[in-house]
This record gives C-alpha cells, structure tokens and sequence, in this order.
C-alpha cells in the first residue's frame, strides 16, 4: 500500500488538525464520529494526528481495526493523510492486544504515516514526517515529530532504578495533579542525533513540531507564569505531567527546531502559551466516554507556513455544530469556572 506525501500547498500552508482522547470503551459514543466530520468540514486539514488514548477494548486485532475504523470514517472517506500515536491508557488494556500488534495493525488502514520507530530506544511509535516543498521537489521545509511519553514515570523507576523508588507521587512534588509519563533519554538522543543529521544533510535547520500525548513538566511554567507566557486558554482540572524530566524541552531549545509541542492528556485543560521560544498547547479532547466539559471538546489546528512560521488554535464543536455537540443538550456540562483569558 503505497503511503502518501506530505506537501505544502501552493500558497505554502499545510495544516494539522490534531484530535486525542478518543476513549473508545465497549461501545464508542457515535458523536465521536459526527464531531471528527464536524471538525474535517470546519477546519479542512491537510494531515489529522489522533494524539492517544484510543482505548480501542476488542480481544481481537481484526475486530479493534473495523471498531477504530468505524470511529475514524470520515478522516477515510475524505482520503486524508493521518498519523497516531499512544496514550497512558492505551497500554492499560487487558486485552492481550500489544502497542506493537496495535501499530501495525494502524499501518493497514489507508493514509496512516504512523511507524513503529526505532526498537532500540524505548516506546511504540518514535516517528518523523517530512513535509516537503510546494514546488514539487525533494526538499523537506518541516517536520512532524512524534514521541511516545508512555504512562507513568515510576514505571521506568520500577525497571531501572537501584531501589525501584519512586513507585507512587510523593506527597510533595512539582505537579499539581497525578505524576504521568515522558519520553525517556534515549528518545530525546534519537530526536537530537536525527535533528543534527537532518540540518547536516540539508545545510540549514529544518523547522518542526512535536506531538505526544502527555504534557512535559516545562508546560506547567506556562500555567503558573500566564501573563509571562501569553497563556490563553481554560484549565479546569490539574496537570498530570510528569515529575521527572528526560532533558526533551532542553534538547528542543538548543537545537533550536521545534516550533510548538503539543499534547493530549487532559480532558479539560486546552491551555497554550510559549515559553523558551516554544509553543506548547494540549487540544482538550474530543471524546464522550470519560471526563469532559461540553464547551471545551474539540481539537486543536495547527498552520505551519512554508517560510516557517505556525500559528495553533483550537476548535470547539460547539462553536461549530451548537446543541448537538453537547453529551446531553438537556444539561450544559462545562461552564466557565476557570479561564485564564478569553480565547
């Protein structure tokens, strides 16, 4: 199955419609697949990332593939090019369905760009996707990085550290929620030694983005710090970053690459803001199965421009499709209990 191209159109724009939080549970909310429609004829994205948290509960691959098909129909109907990557939850199933098995089973279905990635680093879907010139050449103008952040950071401490400390949160500790994941060192030197390798091979850096699913300790800085950070945005619950860095944030600013990071995770938090130079937003999510507030549920569009700029927004479904975006329209979930400014 031949795999499509990433390419600037010619006014030098591509767009990214990023959507997470699926939460596909025994049976997956139909409004699920009404909001993705919603958003594609909205927004009119080139690539669409699905940011984590599938959840896709099926005992058999072949049955997960037609449920997570059946989920994503529109983004195949409309022959779009998409990628995935894995949340916390996704390797929490019972199922006997490994994130190996799941990857390649996302391969089989039309326009996924979703690798595997290297198996000598740590994690399920480590990936670059270049997106090339307008003028129909070779020449790569952005990159789209994705990383796995895995589930929590005590689950690397269980396997390696001396004393298989720390294994819960400490009851004090830089979050303010629970203590999530993060890409590990090695993953951070597979995106330092590709980056280096990429701006040796095209003589210039090469701008990119980054996509994982839960939030990197540095964004709680845009949190705290709003005025700062020109935060705008809501955060109705607390930030389950992880405690711990692996040096990715640090890695990203010295190279000096990366435009924007952006995460999944946390259902009621669409918060984005730049710190250091780099954007970071989470795009709330998009699902009805879990936790969720009717007037944050959306995703989040991301422009990058041929020149190297980006600009990042979200979309919310009831801002497009009113009344039937909501979980129950006979009670509002939500409201405005927590903004930091109005987007």
């Amino acid at each position: 199955m031949q795999k499509p191209v990433l390419r600037f159109n010619k006014n030098g724009k591509f767009r990214v419609l990023m959507i997470s939080d699926i939460h596909a549970k025994a049976n997956c909310s139909p409004k699920v697949t009404r909001g993705i429609e919603a958003l594609l004829e909205e927004t009119k994205p080139d690539f669409v990332m699905i940011g984590g948290d599938q959840c896709l509960l099926r005992d058999d691959i072949n049955e997960m593939r037609d449920y997570f098909c059946r989920i994503i129909e529109p983004i195949l109907t409309k022959n779009l090019p998409w990628g995935s990557l894995f949340g916390n939850h996704d390797r929490e199933r019972n199922n006997g369905i490994d994130l190996v098995e799941e990857e390649a089973m996302y391969e089989t279905i039309p326009g996924c760009l979703m690798e595997r990635g290297p198996e000598d680093i740590h994690g399920v879907g480590n990936y670059r996707l270049p997106v090339y010139a307008s003028d129909g050449s070779d020449e790569v103008k952005y990159n789209l990085w994705t990383l796995d952040s895995h589930r929590h950071i005590w689950d690397f401490f269980r396997k390696y550290s001396s004393d298989g400390t720390p294994t819960k949160v400490l009851p004090s500790h830089f979050n303010d929620g629970e203590n999530g994941g993060t890409p590990l060192f090695n993953q951070v030197m597979w995106y330092y030694t590709e980056s280096q390798r990429l701006e040796k091979e095209a003589g210039r850096k090469i701008p990119g983005i980054m996509f994982m699913h839960i939030p990197l300790p540095e964004y709680l800085e845009i949190i705290r710090n709003p005025e700062e950070c020109g935060a705008i945005g809501s955060k109705r619950a607390t930030t389950d970053g992880s405690e711990i860095s692996s040096g990715l944030f640090l890695a990203a600013v010295e190279r000096g690459d990366i435009k924007g990071i952006y995460f999944g995770h946390e259902h009621l938090t669409d918060i984005q803001g730049v710190y250091a130079g780099i954007t970071m937003a989470c795009d709330a999510a998009i699902g009805y199965d879990m936790s969720g507030h009717d007037d944050l549920r959306g995703g989040r569009l991301i422009d990058l421009y041929e020149d190297g700029r980006m600009q990042t927004r979200t979309v919310k479904l009831m801002d497009i499709m009113g009344k039937e975006a909501m979980r129950n329209p006979d009670y509002f979930e939500g409201g405005c209990s927590y903004f930091i400014r109005k987007l």
